[in-house]
């Protein structure tokens, strides 16, 4: 096997992997039905509980659809066309709203991820970190999708030193009786004198 095939073959691997993890039918259930619970009696909700979901998506009318229904009408500017360049156009300007709201962008599937079925996990992936934005900015109205994603901690604060211990109160610096406080000690004090014969008997 040459590299081109080896190549060939592992990304047809990682390319099954997320088509496996986009066939779980409880995830594309719970993307539909958040989506039905926001745009209600917006689309006909057999017709989208019966097709595809990215065949549903494909077009990126319910996607902005999705934005006005929640951030108010207008909010983005769209068009329900054949046209694939159109429609295209349709799922970069939700993409662009997201990442202005704070999805992260690795967590942003790409136009073609979509359009072409490229990574359909992918799509699951950024509806769920939509709703949780979603539901950041309206939590009594729209709940949100996925697991919860745990907040930042900050570190405990390091406490003030006591005065006791402060340069200028009287004290010295923790770190120096934490290796050894020689009270000030210098070459002076200790009568050390380099090159000098050391006199070990008291006078």
């Amino acid at each position: 096997m040459n590299e081109q095939e080896a190549q060939t073959n592992l990304d047809q691997d990682l390319k099954n992997s997320r088509f496996a993890k986009y066939n779980n039918p409880q995830l594309q259930k719970d993307v539909k039905n958040w989506i039905l619970s926001v745009l209600a009696d917006k689309i006909d909700n057999q017709v989208f509980l019966n097709t595809d979901l990215l065949d549903s998506l494909k077009d990126g009318t319910i996607l902005c659809l999705l934005v006005n229904t929640i951030f108010g009408d207008d909010i983005i500017k769209y068009k329900s066309s054949k046209l694939a360049f159109v429609q295209m156009e349709n799922i970069e300007k939700f993409l662009t709203f997201c990442k202005i709201k704070g999805v992260s962008q690795d967590e942003l599937f790409q136009t073609i991820d979509l359009f072409e079925k490229n990574d359909p996990y992918q799509v699951l992936m950024s509806i769920q970190s939509f709703s949780r934005i979603v539901n950041k900015n309206f939590p009594n109205k729209y709940n949100f999708i996925g697991p919860n994603i745990s907040k930042k901690h900050e570190r405990p604060k390091i406490p003030n030193k006591p005065k006791h211990l402060m340069l200028g109160q009287g004290g010295v610096p923790w770190s120096s009786i934490e290796y050894g406080y020689m009270n000030g000690s210098n070459q002076t004090k200790e009568g050390v004198v380099f090159g000098g014969r050391r006199d070990i008997v008291h006078k």
